[in-house]
């Protein structure tokens, strides 16, 4: 890449996000290609990525997609080093890629444990791990989506809440470590979120009553919506938020603000 080609990308935003081929996610990489961005789509669905990719060259935006299980450390330094090399250095990491199961510890299976923590605990480590050091020469923004099982626990999924709980803890950490670099680390945390396949498999085993009581007990009476999320990623990332750093961003209608007597 010529001096030239390398001066005129870093006018642009330059973005990774991991897992960005569905639901909330996906949004979260268009919204960014929305305010110009090059998004480097990082994941393992080729056909999904591919649809997004259009998506975010539609609304004004570039794509660069690179095919990757982030639970695999080789893989993510590959993806990472491709789309530096690609664009001259990267402004916004956006680690989404997360996976979920039920079940208590004695119900999940040693496999679905390691496997979801491989996803996400260990795949948003290997993310700040390899991209971090761009971040430092840029000054630029690293957010995780958490969630609110980040934030207080609940029956029944016990690896998953261990999980997230982990990914606001190595958020605090990076805030902490790095922010003395101007790199702003947050997290965003939401509750259930509408109309996503994660949601959709958590509660399909679910009575429609029983997802109404889920409804009910958030304050607001509802799950979120994914444009929220994603706008919440983007104010995050933005200069809007210039002073924000190490916070769990909480998308949930106030579940975790305390205890909350719903009326069914």
């Amino acid at each position: 890449m010529s001096a030239l080609v390398a001066t005129k990308m870093k006018q642009r935003e330059r973005a990774i996000v991991t897992g960005a081929t569905s639901g909330s996610h996906a949004r979260a990489a268009i919204r960014l290609g929305q305010r110009g961005a090059i998004v480097g789509l990082v994941g393992r669905n080729a056909e999904a990525a591919g649809r997004v990719a259009d998506e975010i060259s539609d609304s004004g935006g570039s794509a660069f997609v690179s095919l990757a299980d982030v639970s695999d450390a080789t893989q993510v330094q590959a993806s990472v080093k491709r789309f530096v090399n690609e664009y001259a250095g990267v402004d916004t990491v956006v680690a989404c890629a997360g996976i979920a199961t039920t079940g208590s510890v004695t119900e999940c299976t040693i496999d679905d444990w390691n496997r979801l923590q491989g996803t996400n605990v260990n795949g948003t480590f290997y993310l700040a791990h390899y991209t971090i050091p761009e971040l430092v020469k840029t000054r630029g923004t690293f957010t995780a989506i958490g969630s609110d099982a980040g934030i207080q626990g609940a029956c029944g999924y016990a690896a998953y809440i261990t999980s997230k709980h982990a990914v606001n803890g190595l958020i605090k950490s990076l805030a902490l470590d790095y922010g003395r670099h101007g790199v702003r680390c947050n997290a965003v945390c939401p509750g259930f979120v509408d109309r996503t396949p994660m949601a959709e498999q958590l509660l399909r085993n679910l009575s429609p009553t029983e997802v109404e009581y889920f409804k009910a007990i958030v304050p607001l009476g509802r799950f979120a919506y994914p444009e929220e999320v994603a706008a919440a990623v983007a104010h995050l990332s933005s200069a809007e938020a210039s002073y924000v750093n190490g916070i769990l961003y909480r998308i949930d209608g106030g579940s975790t603000a305390g205890y909350y007597l719903a009326t069914l």
